[in-house]
């Protein structure tokens, strides 16, 4: 059985395709992508809850310090109390990759 090759979208991906499709330089488009995820995060931090229509809904969240295992050698490890970002897609993207 072979492995899959799994294939990210990275954000040189996004900012060539932005690039081409607008008809800038890379540099330009990278520079955009990076002010965009700026913003993405500091609408997070502020208001813990990032809606974008027809995209969805960016979460922040706390997780508490609890006591897991390492699966290796079965050792006990304290998992530090730690923020989290949960994604929930709007029923517009849904639909939009269920149709096309």
């Amino acid at each position: 059985m072979q492995k899959k090759k799994r294939t990210n979208l990275t954000k040189k991906d996004i900012a060539d395709n932005i690039s081409i499709k607008l008809g800038i330089p890379t540099t330009y488009s990278s520079k955009l992508l990076d002010d965009f995820i700026n913003i993405l995060i500091m609408g997070i931090k502020k208001n813990k809850v990032l809606k974008i229509n027809q995209l969805g809904t960016f979460k922040l969240s706390n997780k508490e310090e609890r006591m897991g295992r390492n699966p290796k050698n079965n050792k006990p490890h304290l998992i530090k109390k730690r923020n989290v970002i949960t994604f929930s897609a709007s029923e517009a993207l849904k639909n939009r990759i269920n149709n096309e």
